[in-house]
């Protein structure tokens, strides 16, 4: 099993102290994620997942942050630790790629891949908030279709040697493009999401899929996959919990069934960017809870 460790929790000057002693620990990756626009009002949460999930029981400090909170631009975080660090992996999750223009896009996400040596993974996601859309000048209906073409168009850049492409959205070429991203046989593009379109999207178009500890979506994941003609294509597990340490028990029971790779969150009641230096023993603790270095 693959562990890795959300470092959204942590603040801005502490995310090398974090990135080095996760890499140190064994951890097989960092993740961040990101909300670029948040709305500041009353109720600004209400239309979190986790509304429908758990209902009136669900509470604005469930969330895990406010729109106060400091998020790093994820790629930028992660350039700057690619710099600090030599083998752990660099995941963004997620990114909400249907706010950007493609092209802008993919020079950033391919910049990071070089400058890491080939250590990125990305996981695209639509968000929940519609006013992030509107706050960036987006359009919330047609976000969904937007992603997916904005995907191909991520594949078409890095992929081709003279990219163009001709779409319902996005229109652009021939151009030249490089750098081109260095992992072979191509940088993973993994789709987040619950709905029933994401779980088709990600069957579609994605090399794996990033979700919650609900494994019944990861048997709705592996169910449109084989749907969609991909049975015998690469296609990665991974799940983000936000519960504090997994143990390897528990990491097991995931493994069971299917999945790949634990993104282990220590600080599951701290906002996003509070946690400071102190909480590098939590880091710790998940390492030594997830066997992680152990001979076992």
């Amino acid at each position: 099993m693959k562990v890795g460790l959300n470092i959204v929790g942590v603040r801005p000057e502490a995310i090398v102290d974090y990135a080095q002693a996760a890499e140190e620990l064994g951890f097989e990756s960092l993740w961040s994620g990101e909300h670029v626009a948040l709305p500041k009002h009353d109720g600004w949460w209400a239309s979190h997942p986790g509304t429908a999930m758990f209902g009136d029981k669900f509470t604005e400090e469930m969330v895990g942050f406010t729109p106060d909170s400091p998020f790093l631009e994820p790629l930028v975080a992660l350039s700057h630790l690619a710099a600090v660090t030599s083998t752990i992996r660099l995941g963004v999750g997620v990114y909400m790629l249907a706010l950007r223009n493609p092209v802008h896009a993919a020079r950033a996400i391919a910049s990071v891949d070089v400058l890491s040596g080939g250590r990125l993974d990305l996981a695209v996601g639509l968000g929940w908030c519609e006013q992030e859309y509107t706050n960036t000048g987006s359009e919330w209906r047609t976000r969904g279709r937007r992603t997916e073409e904005a995907i191909a168009c991520l594949r078409v850049l890095f992929e081709q040697d003279t990219p163009e492409h001709h779409g319902e959205f996005y229109d652009f070429g021939p151009i030249g493009f490089g750098p081109k991203p260095v992992q072979r046989p191509r940088l993973p593009i993994h789709v987040g999401g619950h709905s029933r379109a994401a779980v088709e999207r990600a069957a579609r178009v994605a090399d794996g899929w990033y979700g919650s500890t609900d494994l019944t979506h990861v048997d709705l994941v592996r169910e449109a996959v084989e749907a969609a003609g991909r049975g015998d294509d690469p296609f990665e597990f991974s799940i983000i919990t936000m519960e504090g340490p997994v143990d390897e028990k528990r990491a097991g029971q995931f493994a069971a069934r299917g999945v790949e790779r634990v993104v282990v969150t220590p600080w599951p009641a701290a906002h996003a960017g509070s946690v400071g230096i102190a909480g590098l023993a939590d880091v710790e603790q998940c390492a030594e809870a997830a066997g992680l270095g152990s001979s076992s």
